[in-house]
């Protein structure tokens, strides 16, 4: 059995190895980086809430500006998350495409990609009789939707 070793130069095997591990430790140093600054900050659409998370998807920072004061205490926690949920998704699709460069594999992708949050979800159209809830407002005579603040001719939504 033939040695595979034979007419091999050591030198250049060597050489060829530590030009391996330099790339290597080039691409590490740049993916470091990368991931490093793959912090996202979105804001909500209104501008009342700010968010910025770390590439880990932790929250870094969150501020709230002055629209935030016309949201109702009940709305201003899903405001919030909502907010939150559109930076984890640029996070991930930063850490991805970071990720993709180095491991560009199907297999990898496809198990690093598993965990990430799912896309948003394409608004639908609301119906002309809805609400910003999604209640569906019942119409009187005249035209006028049924419901607090339609009570009175002329009467004023806000209160």
């Amino acid at each position: 059995m033939a040695n595979p070793l034979d007419g091999l130069d050591p030198d250049a095997v060597l050489r060829q190895l530590q030009q391996q591990a330099a790339d290597l430790e080039t691409k590490a140093a740049q993916l470091r980086t990368e991931l490093t600054n793959a912090s996202a900050t979105a804001t909500s659409p209104d501008g009342a809430v700010t968010v910025t998370l770390s590439p880990t998807g932790a929250l870094q920072n969150i501020t709230f500006a002055a629209p935030a004061a016309k949201v109702s205490p009940e709305k201003l926690g899903p405001l919030v998350m909502k907010t939150v949920q559109a930076a984890q998704r640029e996070v991930s699709n930063r850490v991805t495409a970071s990720l993709a460069e180095q491991f560009g594999s199907s297999d990898t992708m496809d198990f690093i990609t598993q965990f990430m949050p799912p896309p948003e979800p394409t608004p639908t159209r609301q119906a002309p009789d809805e609400d910003a809830e999604g209640a569906v407002l019942r119409r009187r005579r005249g035209g006028r939707p049924e419901g607090p603040g339609h009570d009175e001719p002329g009467g004023s939504l806000l209160r």
